[in-house]
C-alpha cells in the first residue's frame, strides 16, 4: 500500500514553489489551483489554506487551495478514479481546520469523493450548484455558417474608449445567467476596466458596434482560458458568438499550446458553439455548495 502524507503549506508561494512543476503536468485541469494561488500570493492574501497529499516519494496525488471569501479549488483527479484515499485524507484534514467554506470545485470523480468525506466529517450535506464541462482547444475549426459573419465583422481588443457602462451591464447579466456573484454597476465597471487595462477583454464588432464579448483569463505556462463569453439577447441567434470564438481562439493559439474554457452544462447553446469551433470535452468540473 502506498504511504500517503498530508502536507500543509504556510503560504501560496510555498505551495507553488514545491508543487508548481507537478501541477503543470495537468495544467488545464489545475488551472484554477495554479492561477488562484498566484493571484493570492501577488495580492498578499492572509489566512488561506494550501494543502497537498503526497506519496512516499513526494509525488503529488491531490491538492487544494483556498483563501477567505473564495471557493476551495481542488486539483486534477484521473477520470477513472483510483485516488479515493488521498481525496478522503485531504477532505478530513480540511474539515478539522473548521474553515468557513461554502463552495468547492474540481474535476470529477475526485471532487465528489472529497464532497462526501468533507460533509460527512462535518455532519453537513451538499448539492451540485453548477455542473460544468472543461473544454480544450488545440486546433480551430471555422464553421461554414460563421464564415459570412467573419467577413462582415471583426475581433477587436477593448480599450478605455469603449463604453464601460454597456460592457459592465453585459458582465452583470452574464454573472446572473451563470449563477455567479451579482455585482452592482460600480463594481462591474471597475472589473471591466481592469480587464481592459490588462488587454484581456475582446469584442466582436459589427458596423462599429460591439455585439458580443469574451475575456482572456488564467494565462499560464502552456495554455490560457476564455471566460465571460456573452452576447446580449437582442444580438443572439445570428452567429456572432460562434464567429467571435473561432477568431478569438485562433488569435490566442498564436501564443499558447491550448485554449480552455468552462461551460455550464445547463446551457446547450454555448456548449454547441464551443464544440463547433474545435473545443473538445476534457472532464466534468462540478461546483459544489455546502448546505
Amino acid at each position: 500500500m502506498v504511504d500517503l502524507q498530508v502536507k500543509e503549506y504556510s503560504s501560496p508561494q510555498e505551495f507553488l514553489t514545491e508543487l508548481l512543476p507537478q501541477l503543470e503536468h495537468h495544467e488545464l485541469e489545475n488551472a484554477q489551483v495554479i492561477s488562484k494561488s498566484k493571484l493570492w500570493h501577488q495580492n498578499k492574501v492572509q489566512g488561506g489554506y494550501y494543502i497537498a497529499v503526497l506519496d512516499e516519494h513526494d509525488n503529488l496525488i491531490y491538492a487544494a487551495a483556498w483563501a477567505p471569501g473564495n471557493h476551495l479549488w481542488l486539483s486534477w483527479s484521473p477520470p477513472e478514479g483510483g485516488q479515493v484515499e488521498a481525496q478522503t485524507k485531504l477532505a478530513i484534514h480540511a474539515a478539522r481546520k473548521s474553515l468557513p467554506l461554502t463552495e468547492f470545485q474540481g474535476c470529477e470523480p475526485g471532487v465528489l469523493t472529497f464532497a462526501k468525506a468533507y460533509t460527512t466529517a462535518l455532519k453537513r450535506s451538499f448539492v451540485v450548484q453548477r455542473s460544468m464541462t472543461t473544454y480544450r482547444l488545440t486546433s480551430v475549426n471555422i464553421p461554414v455558417q460563421a464564415q459570412y459573419i467573419m467577413s462582415h465583422g471583426n475581433l477587436k481588443r477593448a480599450t478605455v474608449d469603449d463604453d464601460m457602462k454597456i460592457l459592465a451591464n453585459w458582465l452583470m447579466s452574464y454573472n446572473e445567467q451563470c449563477l455567479m456573484p451579482i455585482l452592482c454597476e460600480e463594481e462591474a465597471i471597475k472589473y471591466i476596466t481592469s480587464r481592459v487595462r490588462a488587454e484581456h477583454l475582446y469584442l466582436w464588432v459589427l458596423d462599429k458596434k460591439p455585439v458580443s464579448m469574451a475575456c482572456l483569463v488564467r494565462p499560464l505556462k502552456y495554455g490560457c482560458s476564455v471566460a465571460g463569453v456573452y452576447t446580449p439577447k437582442e444580438f443572439r441567434g445570428q452567429g456572432y458568438a460562434t464567429a467571435m470564438m473561432a477568431v478569438f481562439s485562433e488569435h490566442l493559439r498564436k501564443d499558447y499550446d491550448f485554449v480552455s474554457l468552462l461551460a455550464d452544462n445547463s446551457n446547450p447553446t454555448s456548449n454547441y458553439i464551443y464544440q463547433q469551433v474545435g473545443f473538445k470535452k476534457t472532464c466534468i468540473t462540478n461546483d459544489y455548495l455546502i448546505v
